[in-house]
């Protein structure tokens, strides 16, 4: 028997073809019109891989057969599902039915099948129809896997076990636990989930982590102090055992309470940092203020925006460019860094800066200051006796200026 590709080693077969002996003989029984199922005090179902090493095994501390159908009734199953010989995934059930001794098991209430190892990954399940002979699973009511910070459902699930692949279809949705208050570590279920993401189909690979899903992709980010976001994305990729998540073009992201949107393109979110970044030029609305820039990193944790290259910001009549630019929004305070330049609409104005600081205010503009630091301004005047909107290229002149409204 050892040896074959599908042979199952099984004391069920060994009864069962005793049994089926003593069923050939219609003259001992002869008004007997159905068999009665047979209680095994244990199941053992073993299959090896083409190298005689374990490839699967079920087992029960109880079982009942039926001959007639070919079918065993299981309590408590237990399985184990072998790579290379060693054990990948452990298998556990309140009940399940074997057919044709394993040709397809069906398993039954509260189901987890668990990849084994360091970081153990759980797949759950009401019902689960496994197929050995083709490393399959099945799961059609509302299966749902977990990892020590994301939790994956879906409305149903085929999983292929030795190409260690989950598809996961009908509205899967991935709800993402982060670090808690003070840097404190939640788990998956502490509380309400800080990152909810929903898309139209996903791949999960439970071993390597890596993770694809199609769109469009919807979700939701929340904060410790109440306060969130909404996010749009075309498609989601990334890895959750790296704790990464990538978003693909067009990405937008929706603060309300902040009066904020970021339009970006590939843009990649770092769950472990709590931070958002792309190396790719993006642009975004706050309030009445137009931010661009080259490159973006957003600091979810410390509530901080940096804009580490090009940065550009415009208001009416104003405008702001600077190598880099560093926002923190709970105090609204902006600093501008690296040749600042201000052009300001209004006699033309041009000011030049090494650094800036400012702040936005209640109407939603940003005034910026310079203490301490050496500014220089260029100014166009008016003639003399022309109207105050009037511009001329006469009278131009330099002077020192401190403080600087932008």
């Amino acid at each position: 028997m050892i040896g074959r590709r599908r042979q199952c080693l099984a004391r069920v077969l060994l009864l069962s073809g005793c049994l089926g002996l003593l069923a050939g003989c219609e003259s001992i029984t002869p008004k007997q019109e159905t068999t009665e199922p047979f209680l095994f005090r244990s199941l053992d179902l073993r299959q090896q891989d083409p190298q005689g090493r374990p490839a699967w095994s079920l087992t029960s501390p109880e079982a009942r057969y039926d001959i007639a159908k070919r079918l065993a009734k299981a309590r408590q199953p237990r399985g184990l599902i072998y790579r290379n010989g060693q054990p990948q995934y452990d298998i556990r059930a309140n009940g399940g039915t074997v057919l044709n001794n394993g040709e397809s098991i069906t398993l039954e209430g509260a189901v987890v099948v668990t990849l084994l190892g360091a970081d153990p990954v759980e797949i759950h399940a009401d019902q689960l129809r496994w197929i050995p002979r083709q490393d399959l699973m099945e799961i059609d009511r509302r299966p749902w896997a977990r990892d020590h910070r994301s939790r994956l459902s879906a409305e149903s699930a085929r999983f292929y076990v030795l190409e260690d692949r989950l598809e996961l279809r009908g509205n899967p949705e991935l709800r993402q636990w982060a670090s808690g208050p003070k840097g404190q570590s939640k788990s998956v279920g502490q509380g309400p989930a800080d990152l909810v993401l929903k898309a139209t189909s996903a791949t999960w690979h439970p071993r390597t982590g890596v993770l694809v899903a199609t769109g469009p992709v919807r979700g939701s980010h929340h904060e410790n102090n109440g306060s969130g976001q909404t996010l749009r994305a075309r498609a989601l990729g990334g890895n959750l055992r790296q704790q990464r998540l990538v978003l693909e073009a067009p990405v937008q992201v929706t603060d309300a309470s902040r009066k904020a949107v970021l339009e970006a393109q590939g843009t990649v979110w770092d769950l472990a940092a709590n931070r958002l970044s792309s190396d790719l030029p993006f642009k975004a609305r706050m309030d009445r203020l137009q931010v661009r820039g080259d490159r973006l990193s957003i600091d979810l944790a410390n509530e901080t925006v940096a804009i580490p290259q090009a940065c550009q910001l415009v208001q009416p009549g104003e405008h702001l460019k600077a190598n880099q630019c560093l926002w923190h929004w709970p105090n609204g305070q902006i600093r501008a860094m690296g040749e600042v330049v201000v052009r300001r609409q209004a006699n033309q104005q041009i000011t030049r800066a090494e650094q800036l600081q400012g702040r936005i205010g209640t109407n939603g503009l940003a005034v910026f200051t310079a203490p301490g630091t050496r500014v220089q301004s260029q100014l166009t005047l008016p003639p003399p006796g022309s109207k105050p909107t009037g511009a001329s290229q006469a009278g131009r002149r330099r002077q020192a200026a401190p403080p600087v409204t932008f």
